[in-house]
């Protein structure tokens, strides 16, 4: 899951968000196709993929900005804003905070509860938009991924 400590230990926490922010921040719309060259990508939906030691993380990301991340043993809940206004050098921002942690230990080795943590992680999407990756700050030093789009969610 993510991490404010390390770039690579980003985990369920990180991709929660806050309720209050921006009016134009906005959970994603579960029903809105594949990013197309000038509209926003679509977030809502199930994103996973699998790092160098074969542990794998998923991302469950639902229309009213709720969510759920599994990473190794950890499992947490979140709520989550994404802005669907990008930024420089087409990067989009989510902030999330962990709302519930089960202090499992997580794809980074971690096995604190993340419970009230809040994040900002920066998403690049593939042109499709079927395909992201999680960077730490708006540029592509400190990211992981991709992470890739589930054909279904159970959120």
């Amino acid at each position: 899951m993510f991490s404010n400590s390390s770039a690579l230990r980003l985990s369920a926490a990180a991709l929660s968000a806050l309720t209050a922010l921006a009016a134009h921040a906005l959970p994603a719309d579960p029903r809105a196709p594949a990013a197309r060259p000038g509209q926003p990508p679509t977030l809502a939906g199930s994103w996973s993929w699998t790092d160098p030691q074969q542990c794998s993380e998923t991302y469950e990301y639902a229309a009213d900005g709720s969510g759920r991340v599994s990473s190794g043993q950890e499992r947490a809940e979140m709520a989550y804003i994404f802005d669907p206004v990008p930024l420089k050098d087409g990067f989009y921002r989510l902030e999330a905070t962990i709302t519930r942690d089960n202090g499992g230990t997580d794809c980074a080795g971690s096995a604190s509860d993340d419970t009230n943590e809040r994040y900002t992680v920066y998403l690049k999407f593939h042109p499709d938009g079927d395909q992201h990756i999680v960077c730490m700050e708006a540029d592509l030093k400190h990211c992981f991924g991709p992470l890739k789009r589930g054909r279904g969610s159970s959120l």
